[in-house]
């Protein structure tokens, strides 16, 4: 008999901004896929998008009866999946539950005692994990044999070890997106690019970033260094989204796309046969003319980089390896190459010690650049970070395991920088997105850019769900 194991994503603490994307779980998709090829029966369930309501949630539960329950979890979701743990243990008491993501991999230990009702929690990549655990489930084996784990024993929370990353990333499946009610996805997947007009699905080509930036902790479950699947593996994937779900817009959700310059073109030749659009993420440097020609040239339409700071000193401090003129170039070469959309992120107090001149340099950058989408986030300082490390020391965070307000938007935060307090951050951050948006100029550039009415109705459905959040009070 088939192990039952059923997946949660729990609602994001943006739900219901439309300005805010939503995206395919394909980490989910992809755990899914990996314990079906391995005689599991799955099920996705993404509160992200689903209504969340307990009577109707212990009626499924008990319907589908699993062995297993995976919750992955970000830090803002970390509360709202022990809850949904909780939920299971009072619905479905024999059921073991598993918390997975950035959240328990950075705090393991300690998300294991903060939330009790987490049976297990699972420490990096989930695949092969989950696979074994179904296993154990089933056969009421001994957790102590699966590395990469966190666990109670005798009272004491314990841990297996390390487990190693999956060095093969083409043995893994394709994700499920079957089992994904595709209906329930709508707006944007990524900024300029939605579900009201196009037809789109996210895809990792890849995992892992090349830099630690010392805000991000892609690192804390994908490991050091970038693991690449091969093109061919990829335009497998691509070929099966396009003839199977109609696909016509891939939004590449690698940390960033152009690191591999011959594996990028291959890759490019999948999306020319296609004839089908994309966007992606990438680093200023390296990059050049001639991979920016070829990625606009197989349908690329938009490029977001992370440009977080327009000051050296921040750059540095936050140890992006970058410089102001990689940045201006990459800009540049994108527009020359004829990219729809060429966005710059930033970072509202990108380092403890930005000051208002720092800010300004930012600001100045960013009109220089006239890039046509920015975001501009709050710092969050994400466990396993070095931001969290130096913040925590500074006693900068006041307010910790309020877990729900580590987000980049939409929330006051239960931090302060050297020289912002929390309200000033918000207020800082509404300041910069509302003077590049709201700005004239800015809009009739963008009208100009609009293909079709579906497109401007997204933009102004958007403008209207942000100035709604610019007039709460912070």
């Amino acid at each position: 008999m088939k192990s039952k194991v059923l997946l949660i994503r729990p609602p994001s603490v943006t739900k219901g901004m439309n300005f805010i994307a939503t995206q395919f779980p394909l980490n989910i998709a992809s755990i899914a896929a990996n314990l079906a090829a391995n005689d599991c029966e799955v099920r996705i369930w993404d509160f992200d998008v689903e209504p969340m309501d307990e009577q109707a949630f212990a009626a499924r539960l008990k319907e589908f009866s699993p062995l297993l329950v995976g919750i992955s979890c970000y830090t803002p979701t970390i509360t709202s999946g022990g809850a949904i743990a909780r939920l299971v243990k009072k619905h479905l008491p024999g059921a073991q539950t598993v918390v997975g993501g950035p959240h328990v991999s950075a705090l393991p230990e300690a998300t294991m005692e903060e939330f009790r009702d987490f049976d297990i929690g699972a420490v990096g990549e989930g695949e092969e994990v989950l696979v074994e655990l179904a296993r154990q489930a089933r056969q009421s084996g001994r957790l102590d044999d699966v590395p990469g784990i966190w666990f109670r024993k005798n009272g004491a929370v314990v841990t297996t070890g390390p487990r190693m990353p999956i060095r093969d990333l083409d043995k893994l499946p394709f994700p499920l997106r079957e089992l994904l009610n595709w209906k329930l996805y709508t707006g944007q997947s990524h900024r300029g690019f939605s579900r009201s007009f196009l037809k789109i699905t996210e895809i990792m080509t890849a995992r892992g970033c090349p830099n630690r930036c010392a805000f991000c902790a892609s690192d804390v479950v994908m490991g050091k260094g970038v693991r690449f699947r091969s093109a061919s593996y990829v335009l497998k994937e691509i070929d099966e989204c396009v003839s199977r779900f109609g696909v016509n817009h891939f939004v590449i959700s690698d940390d960033t796309f152009t690191l591999n310059e011959d594996r990028l073109y291959e890759i490019c030749e999948g999306f020319s046969r296609h004839k089908v659009s994309w966007n992606c993420n990438a680093r200023v440097w390296p990059l050049s003319k001639k991979i920016l020609s070829a990625m606009a040239r197989s349908g690329c339409k938009g490029i977001t980089f992370g440009v977080e700071s327009g000051s050296p000193r921040v750059l540095k401090l936050i140890k992006k390896n970058v410089t102001i003129e990689q940045i201006r170039d990459a800009f540049r070469w994108s527009r020359e190459a004829g990219i729809k959309l060429i966005e710059a992120d930033i970072i509202v107090g990108a380092h403890p010690d930005e000051t208002a001149e720092d800010v300004r340099m930012t600001k100045k950058l960013l009109a220089g650049l006239a890039p046509d989408i920015i975001m501009a986030s709050i710092i969050v300082p994400y466990p396993g970070t070095e931001i969290y490390r130096i913040m925590s020391e500074r006693g900068l965070i006041f307010q910790d395991k309020q877990w729900d307000s580590f987000t980049l938007f939409g929330k006051e935060p239960a931090w302060r920088t050297e020289h912002y307090t929390p309200k000033g951050l918000v207020k800082l951050q509404k300041d910069i997105i509302a003077g590049f948006y709201f700005n004239p100029l800015y809009m009739i550039r963008m009208l100009r850019k609009m293909e079709s009415l579906g497109e401007l109705s997204y933009w102004f459905q958007g403008g209207l769900g942000f100035l709604r959040v610019l007039r709460r009070k912070s």
